[in-house]
């Protein structure tokens, strides 16, 4: 069995998966890593790309519902102890993966690490967006970690209803939740490419996994979409933080403002449709335990 699965979920970006497996593979060893790639593209671009170049890579299909389920699918066809998922724009320096079996092989008990991750190029506008990760957090994005396959498997993999975001911090204040304590290794390092913003209808659709949230969390739907309204305004303000005037500024200002005006539309249908929908058992526990966030995570 090979010590650790790498599993790399992509969609539709041939050229960004090119570039990060050209960088992973001299770091890597097959006696003790297996590379999956689960592929949820819409044409056979990658799958070509994949049997060309990079024949030593697992492809699996993915299932075309979003990066928590194609994560879950690569993870059911791992053989590894350990599953390290990165995310298929990361670009993984030099030591990335020695870093990662390092520590894995002197892990005891422990079960989960995260890495460094560097967006880039540096940039102050807020046109450009990517996650950055320069030191330890509870709650991690699934773009730098590597975990335990049977700790993995005993959480339960990703929720598959958060779509198309929220995935990561959902599965990570789950492991917060039962006890278990993320390890940071700074050597893990990978660089993430800064992308253009989406358009403000598809930044809106991100909040619709925070109506998921809050509604396992045993949020009502009437106070939900008070404290909701409240919250998106007072994440987009603090986008503005420190921040002097500019024109970017100017120009993401109206971006967000239309993302506002877009979450204001969708929320009623979101609140309609998740009120009726099944909630989560971990959460409804929790809320049990009396260990549920409060104010539902907002």
């Amino acid at each position: 069995m090979v010590r650790a699965s790498i599993i790399i979920p992509t969609c539709n970006r041939p050229e960004d998966l090119r570039r990060c497996l050209q960088t992973l593979q001299p770091q890597l060893d097959t006696q003790l890593c297996e590379v999956i790639v689960a592929d949820d593209s819409r044409d056979e671009r990658t799958r070509q790309l994949l049997a060309a170049q990079f024949p030593w890579v697992k492809v699996i299909p993915g299932p075309r519902c979003g990066p928590a389920a194609n994560r879950n699918a690569g993870a059911c066809h791992a053989t590894g102890l350990w599953l390290i998922f990165i995310d298929d724009d990361v670009i993984p320096e030099p030591g990335f993966l020695k870093a990662y079996l390092d520590v894995l092989n002197e892990a005891g008990d422990h079960g989960i690490f995260h890495g460094l991750t560097r967006s880039m190029p540096a940039t102050s506008s807020l046109l450009w967006e990517a996650p950055e990760v320069l030191e330890k957090l509870d709650l991690f994005p699934s773009c730098n970690f590597a975990i335990r396959r049977s700790l993995y498997e005993q959480a339960g993999g990703f929720d598959e209803r958060f779509n198309p975001s929220f995935e990561d911090m959902e599965f990570s204040s789950r492991l917060k939740a039962q006890g278990e304590e993320c390890r940071f290794v700074p050597e893990a390092a990978v660089h993430h490419p800064r992308r253009p913003l989406p358009a403000p209808g598809k930044l809106a659709r991100r909040w619709e996994t925070r109506v998921i949230s809050a509604l396992d969390l045993g949020a009502r739907p009437g106070v939900l979409a008070l404290l909701l309204t409240k919250h998106v305004a007072m994440v987009i303000l603090s986008r503005f933080r420190n921040r002097g005037m500019s024109w970017d500024s100017a120009r993401a200002g109206v971006v967000f403002a239309r993302e506002f005006a877009w979450f204001i539309w969708l929320l009623p249908a979101w609140l309609w449709k998740h009120a009726k929908s099944t909630r989560s058992p971990f959460w409804e526990m929790q809320q049990a335990l009396g260990k549920a966030p409060r104010r539902y995570g907002l």
